[in-house]
């Protein structure tokens, strides 16, 4: 469990939260959002958030690309490109804010890993 202390002091609480953490990085479920080893909230867009999510709840932090793809675009008959954009684009948030990378698996899958 995570604590996150409200720091008003005429209302100060502790907030429990249910998360997943890996790597420096925490997805609350509860607030919908990931948050950096030190509290700070990660922005991300909707589709980056949308895929964080999926890594965070596999429990190999492993993920095909045809898993990627039928989740964030199902109706999309060829979106390799647009994943292969998403990732690229993901990438140097989660790398600023965590311990964590993305690696490709010869194009099979994608894995988040510790570096």
């Amino acid at each position: 469990m995570w604590y996150k202390r409200n720091r008003d002091k005429a209302d100060t609480q502790l907030l429990c939260i249910k998360q997943h953490g890996f790597g420096g990085l925490t997805y609350s479920e509860a607030e919908d959002r990931f948050y950096t080893a030190d509290g700070q909230t990660v922005n991300l867009t909707p589709m980056q958030h949308q895929l964080m999510e999926m890594f965070f709840l596999s429990s190999s932090h492993s993920l095909t690309k045809n898993e990627i793809c039928d989740a964030l675009w199902p109706k999309k008959p060829d979106a390799n490109d647009t994943l292969y954009t998403l990732i690229r684009r993901l990438k140097p948030v989660i790398e600023r804010h965590s311990n964590l990378r993305i690696e490709s698996d010869r194009g099979k899958a994608y894995r988040l890993r510790i570096k």
